[in-house]
C-alpha cells in the first residue's frame, strides 16, 4: 500500500490541475464568445448602415421621379390650355403618389431596422447565455479548496491514513493503534460486567 500522504500529495496536485484546466477552458470558451459578439456587432451595424443606405437612395429616385411627374403635369396643363381644378388635381395626384412611395420606402427600411435590432438581442443574449455557462463551471475560491481538500482527504484515507497502522504512525514496526474507549463506553462496559443477567 502506498504512503498515505505521498498518495493526498498526488491527489491535490492532480485536482488543482484538473481545476485550473477546467478554468482555463472556461475563461478561452468566455473570451471565444465575447469576440463571436463583437464580431456579430460589426455585422449588425454594417447591415444597419446598408439600410439606411438603400433607403435614402430609394428616397432620391423617388424625389426626382416626383419631380418629372410634376413636371409633366404643368407641362401638359400648359400646352392643354387646362386652368384651375384639371391642373391641381394632376399635381395633387403626383404629390399624393410621391408621399405614398416615400412613406414605403422609409416603413420599410424601419421594419428591416428593427429585424437587426432584434437578430442583435438574440446575439446578445445566445452569447450571455455561452458566458454564463462557460462562468458555472469554473471553480474558483472555497469551491476550489473544498474540492481540493475532498479529493486530498479521500487519497488519505484510501492509502490507510485514518485507519491507523504503520501508515498513520509513519513508523515502520509499531503496533497497530487501537482507538480509546470513551467514559461512557467504559461506563457501560462496567457496569455491564458488574450486573450481567445470566
Amino acid at each position: 500500500m502506498c504512503d498515505p500522504i505521498t498518495m493526498a500529495t498526488v491527489a491535490v496536485i492532480g485536482k488543482a490541475s484538473e481545476i485550473s484546466a477546467t478554468n482555463q477552458a472556461a475563461e478561452a470558451a468566455q473570451d471565444a464568445a465575447i469576440a463571436q459578439q463583437t464580431a456579430m456587432n460589426m455585422q449588425r451595424v454594417q447591415e444597419m448602415e446598408d439600410v439606411n443606405r438603400k433607403a435614402g437612395m430609394e428616397l432620391t429616385q423617388e424625389k426626382r421621379e416626383s419631380l418629372r411627374a410634376q413636371a409633366t403635369a404643368r407641362t401638359a396643363s400648359a400646352e392643354s390650355g387646362a386652368m384651375g381644378g384639371v391642373a391641381l388635381r394632376n399635381l395633387a395626384n403626383v404629390y399624393m403618389q410621391d408621399g405614398i412611395n416615400s412613406g414605403s420606402i422609409v416603413a420599410l427600411s424601419e421594419s428591416e431596422l428593427v429585424k437587426i435590432g432584434t437578430q442583435s438581442q438574440a446575439d446578445f443574449l445566445s452569447t450571455r447565455s455561452a458566458i454564463n455557462t462557460a462562468e458555472s463551471k469554473k471553480s474558483t475560491g472555497l469551491s476550489a479548496a473544498l474540492q481540493i481538500g475532498v479529493a486530498g482527504g479521500t487519497a488519505y484515507a484510501a492509502g490507510g491514513g485514518f485507519s491507523g497502522g504503520t501508515a498513520a504512525a509513519g513508523t515502520p514496526g509499531t503496533a497497530s493503534f487501537t482507538p480509546a474507549v470513551s467514559d461512557w463506553q467504559a461506563s457501560k462496559n462496567a457496569f455491564s460486567n458488574t450486573w450481567s443477567f445470566k
